[in-house]
């Protein structure tokens, strides 16, 4: 049962429209450039346990908040006996593992996905105490690229790599659905919970006067268009879209770029 279907980041979104209205930055492109390919890599985990038909309620993309921190978790599996957090890394190239440390064959240092996902679980198990629930939680960080690789990785049931993905699941298939009615209260409450107006702190700075100006295609980002019968045809992909749905999407892009300015239909 999906519960929270997944959708790009608010990052993810923002980053995308501005790399179609401006000019970004070798860092704000190369932000831009992680956010798909971990949204890319996301969806794969998906559809991979989408496949397995594995049983419980799935809460994809949880943003919630413990006093002033605020933490993301990829995906949650909920079921009668445990919770599952999986932490997703679409990461390509080889690594090195080295006393909790791992490095890039340039030596360049990365954050230990484990690390991230041990705080997460350490989180949500205070938050769910708080709200009375005690539940085993079982965190994983997965590796979805099957081109990534880490040197010298101690073996560890919590990391899961692309190829052990199948069996993985499989092991979860075996158990039952939810029976008991309080977990799906449970997964209901932490959609409650979840953040929709997060904003984080590391966007880019930009004036509306340094947009280009108009309304894009959902399907190739072009801004070309001809009008027929309230119908918008893309000139570059001929994607077709209604006039009204294309000015209600632009309205949303509007509101996403800028929160705190008033728009009016």
């Amino acid at each position: 049962m999906i519960l929270k279907e997944r959708t790009k980041s608010v990052t993810h979104r923002i980053l995308e429209s501005l790399d179609h209205r401006t000019t970004l930055s070798l860092s704000e492109k190369t932000q831009y450039d992680n956010q798909f390919k971990g949204y890319a890599g996301e969806l794969q985990f998906d559809n991979k346990m989408k496949e397995a038909g594995v049983p419980g309620i799935l809460i994809s993309d949880l943003l919630l908040s413990t006093r002033d921190t605020s933490y993301q978790i990829d995906s949650l599996l909920i079921t009668d006996t445990c919770i599952y957090l999986y932490e997703i890394k679409n990461y390509t190239g080889s690594y090195h593992y080295k006393e909790g440390d791992i490095s890039s064959d340039s030596g360049h240092l990365i954050h230990n996905p484990m690390n991230q996902a041990e705080r997460k679980r350490a989180y949500l198990h205070n938050l769910l105490l708080i709200n009375g629930y005690q539940i085993n939680i079982i965190a994983y960080v997965v590796y979805i690229n099957p081109d990534y690789y880490i040197y010298s990785l101690p073996k560890s049931p919590a990391i899961l790599f692309a190829g052990q993905l199948t069996s993985h699941f499989e092991s979860l298939s075996g158990q039952a659905s939810i029976q008991d009615h309080k977990y799906l209260t449970l997964a209901k409450k932490l959609l409650v919970m979840h953040n929709n107006s997060y904003r984080p702190l590391n966007l880019p700075d930009y004036p509306l006067e340094s947009l280009f100006k108009g309304i894009m295609c959902s399907e190739c980002f072009s801004f070309g268009y001809t009008v027929s019968r309230q119908i918008r045809t893309c000139t570059i992909c001929g994607h077709k879209e209604k006039s009204a749905d294309a000015i209600h999407r632009s309205i949303e892009e509007f509101r996403l770029l800028f929160p705190e300015k008033l728009v009016t239909k």
